[in-house]
């Protein structure tokens, strides 16, 4: 069998595990047969709705089981999906769509008909009840805030016959919007062949019985960690996914216990959240295989943490940074059989990565820092009707073509690589560079501080200076003498201008719908004269 897509590895392994667990939500558990069964009721529905090979569906929908058996049934089609942030304003959605052309739009119950109100009459929108069948009380309460439905009901659609695509690698799989929380987003084109290499490789770095990997997806479909390592790569080895709507700890440390979630993609954010229970901490934890952290900056004390409480339950797993953009879905990952503390991994096989001297604009030397390079099979066919972006975003260096990422860091001699930050959140201080993680990693350090955010802000004399803001643990000690161990620390281990000017206490640090601080809203709720 010729593998050209996601759907084409799904369906290996639906013929090789059809009795193996695959999807599970609410207490629903489906085997891969029952899944294939509702990805081709799904591209019948989309049939009837008249997609074909070549057009774009737009899914504006959390983790449920209709959010992987639309992605699978889309690309059997032949069609893309265009994977949309569910909780979108309508105006915002509105934006989106009139950039790209598509043939409906499916969204949640709770959303749909305010979607409706913002589209043209034209497009069908249709509304997702992801509970119908399986919560009856949540179903209730889902379809009580849709209020009066004026959209398509998915449930209800006819279905027709459905008649797959002529799919190749190179075709577009997937558009995911990227670059919205620090200015207009983009939507990145992402191939088939991306999607899948990506996938291909998640079974290498586990290599345990398929039928005991339980991935946790709480990341959602929209975010390539989500997509391509919470759903496609369980799903491109027999092995299976617990999907979360919305990520809860207490839900979450229930899968746990349980030995649903024995494998685990998150943020930092959902790391700490499930260390702060007592109830996350038992014999269960044996059970545990691996757990990869990413989409933020990891602090080292929270690794620590982890290893520790897997350690003393007997567990082998250990968390592991990772990292991937969604133009380049993930590329390095650190794992048992390979890892080095403070790095963000190698890259995968067949991945290309450099450094880019910002001052030579050449190659850099192990040790360098300067902007990451990826390339390789993974990275996007380039920005959807962007050609001047698509230029400048790319740069051949030795005989490849490499994606900029816009990451600042470095690679050592054994090729690992480190990141240090985005290069806009790098702040010239007396004409020199400073990254704002390493204070943050320092301050996080100090055990009252739960989570820190350092960042420049202008400066007559110095250009910039730093000022930090952090958030406490509950504790017997002041907030003055706080502040005065973290002034300390920073002291003894950077040069002085890395001393902020001023440390914030904040009750919380704004974040994102998946748990990255959101620059954007700290500047407009915490400090305005953030640069």
């Amino acid at each position: 069998m010729k593998i050209n897509s996601p759907y084409d590895q799904f369906l290996l392994m639906a013929d090789r595990h059809p009795r193996n667990e695959c999807v599970r939500f609410e207490g629903t558990v489906m085997n891969y047969r029952r899944v294939h069964r509702g990805i081709m009721e799904a591209a019948r529905k989309l049939s009837a709705l008249h997609v074909h090979a070549g057009d774009v569906v737009a899914v504006a929908l959390p983790n449920c089981p209709e959010s992987i058996f639309l992605f699978y049934a889309i690309n059997y089609l032949g069609a893309c999906s265009y994977n949309i942030h569910p909780l979108t304003p309508p105006e915002g959605m509105a934006g989106f769509l009139k950039k790209v052309e598509v043939k409906a739009l499916f969204a949640l119950r709770n959303n749909a008909n305010k979607f409706r109100k913002a589209l043209p009459s034209s497009l069908p929108v249709v509304s997702i009840n992801p509970y119908r069948g399986r919560n009856p009380l949540k179903s209730l309460a889902i379809h009580s805030m849709g209020g009066k439905e004026e959209c398509l009901t998915y449930h209800t659609l006819p279905e027709v016959e459905a008649k797959p695509g002529n799919v190749l690698p190179e075709d577009d799989c997937v558009f995911l919007n990227t670059g919205g929380t620090n200015g207009e987003p983009k939507v990145a084109r992402l191939s088939n062949r991306a999607i899948n290499y990506t996938a291909s490789q998640g079974y290498d770095l586990i290599r345990e019985d398929v039928r005991s990997i339980h991935m946790l997806t709480a990341i959602p479909l929209f975010h390539t960690f989500g997509l391509c390592m919470g759903v496609h790569t369980p799903l491109s080895h027999g092995a299976s996914t617990t999907l979360m709507l919305k990520f809860n700890t207490k839900e979450a440390i229930r899968h746990i216990q349980r030995g649903h979630a024995t494998t685990i993609i998150g943020v930092p954010a959902l790391y700490s959240a499930l260390l702060s229970r007592d109830s996350f901490y038992g014999p269960w934890l044996r059970k545990q295989i691996v757990a990869w952290v990413g989409g933020d900056t990891c602090p080292e004390s929270l690794l620590e943490r982890w290893n520790e409480a897997m350690k003393a339950h007997g567990s082998k797993a250990r968390l592991y940074e990772g990292y991937g953009m969604t133009e380049t879905t993930v590329t390095h990952v650190n794992c048992r059989f390979f890892h080095k503390d403070g790095s963000i991994g190698k890259a995968f096989p067949d991945i290309k990565d450099g450094i880019l001297d910002l001052d030579t604009m050449e190659l850099a030397e192990p040790g360098k820092a300067g902007e990451i390079l990826i390339g390789g099979p993974t990275v996007m066919s380039g920005y959807l009707m962007s050609p001047e972006l698509n230029a400048s975003s790319r740069i051949e260096m030795g005989g490849t073509l490499y994606f900029r990422t816009g990451d600042y860091g470095y690679k050592d001699e054994e090729g690992f690589l480190y990141f240090k930050n985005r290069i806009k959140r790098v702040v010239k201080i007396g004409g020199e560079t400073h990254c704002p993680s390493d204070v943050e990693r320092i301050a996080e350090e100090v055990p009252d501080v739960k989570e820190a955010f350092c960042y420049g802000v202008p400066h007559k004399m110095k250009g910039h200076v730093f000022r930090l803001a952090v958030s406490l643990q509950k504790t017997g000690r002041t907030k003055d003498e706080i502040r005065s161990e973290i002034l300390s620390k920073i002291a003894k281990e950077l040069a002085p201008s890395y001393l902020p000017e001023r440390i914030l206490v904040v009750e919380r640090l704004p974040r994102t719908f998946i748990g990255k601080i959101d620059p954007k809203a700290f500047q407009r709720e915490i400090d305005p004269e953030m640069d």
